[in-house]
């Protein structure tokens, strides 16, 4: 399938170049170096070439050190340019894009910051002043052999930031998978072999076989099976045995939650209380109510989180921007905003991604979760949310606003963990009420928990009322 899908995507590659410049033109590659997925980048480059592209490549002194001239030209290019050649701005006037196989994070960070005091980012920067197509495999941002880092960690949000910037200049940041398939899609090939999220412009499908997946979350949108056997698991089977955590283990997982209209500034100090006695992750406010529990917990260690086009999603992006400014400005740690549910059932996906950019962006340094209110959505719906959540930058990926038509289930927060991958965040929330509630989402993947139930469920118990 794989070698087949890559043969027709050049072949109307080629065919699209030959019909506009009358042969063939040349694609730039850029190696700086890097030490991951460095096989899997250049086989995709053979494959295109393979398939008649031509590539030409520039390498810097670390990358022929550490990747070599000789496996770089073994994988189809024709030739090495040297400095002088990537210095001169003339090279794009005879290239039709820019691809960069092993992005690394020394020139993640130079791009991202419009550095150009060398010859790699200097052309990379020019090309995308002149719109010049481009596309960057990510995977060799964290260098081998160092510990994975999680998604709220700081340095992880850093790199997030950087990556956003490269997107924001017209740069495609994508998979080493999907490195063939988005040289195609960027070339503005169209081709029925396409999923409908790619068509949009989203990388979702992978070239691994079900066999070897890692659950990276890039290919579950396109493999309906695999949603199908997740529901039929159910939670039990989604993790290798049940999990029982010990009830005080379980509050550094909770949002305590206080959501309701008519919340007052008493209530509001007792759940601040109960945050600092408890010592619950943060407490989830409403805007209003943001200051004074910012105030409340001062040096606590418990944080402040509030939600941002709660609970209909329905405000526009601008809008959705301003209020987390403005909550940020009064102390607000975390944001939980509510995507535009209408858009993503209406399959707008570019306004999903433009209203959770917009809050990302509005953001930054601060923990985004992403609520995609899973009870109005099908699993299909959820899958293309969750990854249009990663795609914008969000750290985390959540359930429900438990103000909409139904809260979390182990199923969808087993699928999000699925499609989003071990390094992002899932938040379930709605209808949380018991401690064996939170058990079943934690083994399903879930790494934060909303409820209003806090104190009965790390007390042992629960709360069958209908709170959040």
């Amino acid at each position: 399938m794989q070698e087949s899908f890559i043969q027709q995507v050049t072949r109307e590659t080629m065919q699209r170049i030959r019909s506009e410049a009358g042969g063939k033109r040349e694609i730039l590659l850029i190696f700086t170096g890097g030490d991951r997925a460095v096989d899997e980048s250049l086989a995709q480059v053979k494959s295109l070439a393979n398939g008649g592209l031509k590539f030409v490549a520039y390498l810097s002194p670390a990358a022929e050190r550490i990747i070599g001239r000789d496996k770089v030209l073994n994988a189809g290019v024709s030739s090495i340019l040297a400095d002088s050649e990537v210095w001169d701005k003339g090279i794009l006037d005879r290239v039709e894009g820019v691809v960069i196989p092993v992005l690394t994070m020394n020139t993640l960070s130079k791009t991202a910051n419009m550095i150009a005091d060398n010859p790699a980012t200097n052309i990379i920067l020019l090309a995308a002043r002149f719109q010049k197509r481009i596309i960057a495999a990510s995977d060799s941002i964290i260098p081998a052999g160092g510990p994975e880092l999680s998604a709220t960690s700081s340095v992880m949000r850093k790199i997030n930031e950087m990556i956003n910037s490269l997107r924001n200049m017209g740069i495609r940041v994508v998979s080493a998978k999907n490195l063939a398939r988005e040289v195609a899609e960027a070339l503005n090939v169209k081709t029925g072999a396409l999923s409908p999220l790619a068509n949009a412009g989203y990388s979702s499908i992978c070239d691994v076989s079900i066999e070897d997946c890692i659950e990276c979350g890039l290919c579950v949108e396109n493999r309906p099976e695999d949603v199908r056997e997740i529901i039929a698991a159910g939670a039990t089977r989604v993790s290798s045995k049940p999990l029982s955590k010990p009830v005080g283990d379980l509050a550094r997982y909770i949002d305590h939650t206080l959501l309701k209209a008519e919340a007052t500034q008493e209530q509001i100090g007792e759940l601040c209380e109960d945050a600092k006695r408890y010592k619950f992750a943060t407490v989830c406010v409403n805007p209003a109510n943001v200051k004074l529990a910012s105030q409340l917990l001062s040096g606590s260690g418990v944080g402040v989180t509030t939600v941002i086009g709660f609970p209909l999603g329905a405000t526009t992006p601008t809008v959705k921007a301003l209020e987390a400014r403005d909550a940020i400005a009064n102390g607000a740690d975390e944001i939980d905003m509510v995507i535009n549910v209408g858009a993503l059932k209406s399959g707008n996906l570019r306004l999903v991604e433009d209203d959770i950019r917009a809050v990302r962006e509005a953001t930054r340094g601060k923990v985004l979760k992403v609520i995609l209110e899973t009870g109005a959505l099908s699993k299909e719906q959820i899958v293309t949310g969750s990854q249009l959540s990663k795609i914008a930058g969000a750290d985390f990926v959540k359930t429900s606003t438990g103000f909409g038509p139904g809260g979390a289930t182990a199923e969808d927060v087993a699928l999000m963990r699925k499609t989003v991958g071990p390094q992002m965040g899932v938040k379930a929330s709605g209808g949380i009420r018991t401690t064996q509630d939170v058990n079943d989402m934690i083994g399903a993947g879930a790494t934060r928990i909303g409820a209003s139930a806090s104190v009965a469920i790390v007390s042992g118990g629960g709360d069958t009322g209908d709170g959040y």
